[in-house]
């Protein structure tokens, strides 16, 4: 017999966004209901405020944009799902 462990997560699970450089491993610890896609792309931006280790996102490119539009919809998929009579859930790595 073999068991699969499957995870499922809810957009209304996500209670934080954990925004972590790469290098020294610091990290900025954001609320979902404080975030908003701009506020993210402004992170993305900006250099590592523990180690200095410059931002690899550019003003403009689609990837910020995409960052920043990710968060919103996250946010609008949260509120839009709340009393329905069905669940929208993203199944996850499990370690």
């Amino acid at each position: 017999m073999t068991f699969d462990k499957e995870c499922l997560i809810e957009t209304s699970d996500i209670i934080s966004v954990h925004y972590e450089c790469v290098q020294c491993h610091a990290a900025v610890v954001i609320p979902i209901e404080k975030l908003n896609g701009e506020k993210l792309a402004s992170y993305s931006l900006s250099p590592c405020s523990h180690c200095q280790e410059p931002s690899t996102f550019q003003v403009g490119a689609s990837e910020t944009a995409a960052l920043a539009n990710f968060i919103d919809s996250l946010k609008q998929i949260a509120g839009a799902m709340k009393g329905r009579s069905r669940k929208l859930r993203f199944r996850i790595k499990c370690e």
